[in-house]
């Protein structure tokens, strides 16, 4: 019967620190029902406890010893259990906390380390030795278009070789030039008609001179289906297609 509390003749508590459990059964033949232990609550308010009450419950205080008696004399096995498994999680927490600890310094040591490292990498002009032998990526444009991009901030004097420090002042200004063409996007593609693409191709073949003007985009002639005529209100045409227009001639009188 779960969320109930039954009354069993035999019960066994197991009170490990981590996850306590009550075990019960009503005899021999009777099935075993196994719960976690924890303590009971009481059926009005209880405040919440501050910091400095929480640290009653620590178990390396002068006054632990005494909490201890009070609750082994006089309290029930869950409220035993819960304070066992309260302190087990805190040690936990303090364990962990000192782990992460030393981690934190062992990481600012290794970082300072590698900056010791990298400073003496710079002043060596380590970066400046690897792009004099750039044509041992000749044959991988694809990596040479990535490493161009993660080096093309450097303004740093390029040397002759690996060995040879001595600045090359042809190389130094060579890699502001700006990336290779792999590393450059595609332009983007454009549809071009038959009539279009005629048109470009007579204006590459003659050349422009100051007169030439830009050839005209021609023009689709403009559909009158749905216009109205001012003259005889007919839809299908414009008062410069009327018929009635059209026949009409025009006369001119002298005063």
């Amino acid at each position: 019967m779960p969320h109930r509390q039954i009354v069993a003749p035999y019960i066994k508590y197991n009170t490990d620190a981590s996850h306590p459990k009550i075990s019960s059964t009503f005899g021999h033949d009777y099935p075993i029902i196994t719960r976690a232990l924890r303590p009971t609550p009481v059926d009005y308010l209880c405040p919440t406890l501050t910091p400095s009450q929480i640290k009653v419950l620590a178990e390396d205080k002068k006054y632990s010893e005494v909490i201890d008696w009070i609750l082994e004399e006089h309290c029930p096995f869950d409220l035993m259990a819960g304070v066992g498994q309260y302190r087990h999680y805190l040690n936990a927490c303090y364990a962990t906390q000192k782990q992460i600890n030393a981690l934190q310094e062992k990481h600012m040591y290794y970082l300072e380390k590698r900056m010791e490292v990298l400073s003496d990498l710079e002043n060596a002009n380590i970066l400046g030795r690897i792009l004099a032998h750039t044509e041992e990526f000749d044959s991988q444009p694809e990596a040479y278009a990535s490493f161009f991009q993660a080096v093309s901030p450097f303004r740093g004097h390029i040397t002759y070789s690996g060995t040879n420090v001595a600045i090359n002042r042809y190389m130094s200004g060579a890699i502001a030039l700006g990336p290779p063409a792999v590393s450059k996007p595609p332009p983007p593609y454009i549809h071009l008609t038959y009539a279009d693409a005629l048109r470009n191709s007579k204006s590459i073949c003659k050349p422009l001179t100051m007169v030439d003007k830009p050839p005209s985009i021609p023009t689709r002639p403009r559909s009158t289906h749905g216009k109205r005529c001012h003259k005889c209100h007919v839809l299908g045409h414009i008062r410069r297609e009327c018929p009635k227009r059209q026949g009409k001639k025009k006369v001119f009188f002298h005063k």
